[in-house]
């Protein structure tokens, strides 16, 4: 939400300094440049006045670039729509831009490994819970109830911990791996983002 809302607040800013180029209220009305007649040397008013005129027209046309997507199809604010807000929130990105590369279509036997990966590493993290975290929380659960001194409680944390530091570990691992190489993969082949992305 935050790139969304920043990205085409600064694209709001410059489509408004494009406008007052385009329309200044202050400014004079008479043309920046006028061309000398033949033989006529320009003066240091008139070379600063063309120069003033060519970072005028640089300046506009880097407002203009700015506003225009880097592939040319979407201009602001004709990007303020729903679809492509909910275009932005399924692609697997953080950052909002005004169009994203894009596969020429959906790879279908790629989405199906990314979703069966997906279902795989699921299984393999229910797994390492039920066989490896579960039973030694509840071993140590029950000898927690029965213990009266500190020392025997420190003891019986410390082991604990210990032998969940490896389940623990494959389960970290596992969650990241299923979160960013396949849930967000798999988005990136429904929305047809380029491979680049992600």
């Amino acid at each position: 939400m935050h790139s969304y809302a920043f990205y085409n607040g600064h694209l709001r800013e410059s489509e408004k300094r494009l406008q007052a180029l385009d329309n200044p209220s202050t400014a004079s009305k008479a043309p920046a440049y006028q061309y000398p007649s033949s033989g006529h040397v320009p003066t240091a008013s008139e070379e600063r006045a063309q120069k003033d005129a060519d970072d005028l027209s640089l300046l506009r046309e880097n407002l203009a670039i700015e506003l225009t997507s880097p592939m040319g199809s979407v201009t602001y604010p004709k990007n303020l729509t729903w679809s492509n807000y909910t275009d932005y929130i399924f692609c697997p990105t953080l950052c909002y831009e005004l169009e994203y590369p894009r596969t020429a279509g959906i790879n279908w036997m790629e989405l199906f490994y990314k979703v069966l990966a997906v279902f795989g590493c699921i299984f393999l993290l229910t797994i390492t819970s039920e066989e490896f975290i579960y039973p030694v929380m509840m071993e140590s659960a029950f000898r927690l109830e029965t213990v009266t001194s500190f020392s025997e409680t420190a003891l019986i944390l410390a082991e604990s911990i210990s032998m969940l530091l490896f389940p623990f570990m494959i389960t970290f691992l596992l969650v990241f791996l299923v979160i960013f190489e396949y849930v967000l993969g798999a988005f990136a082949e429904i929305t047809c983002m380029h491979t680049l992305f992600y």
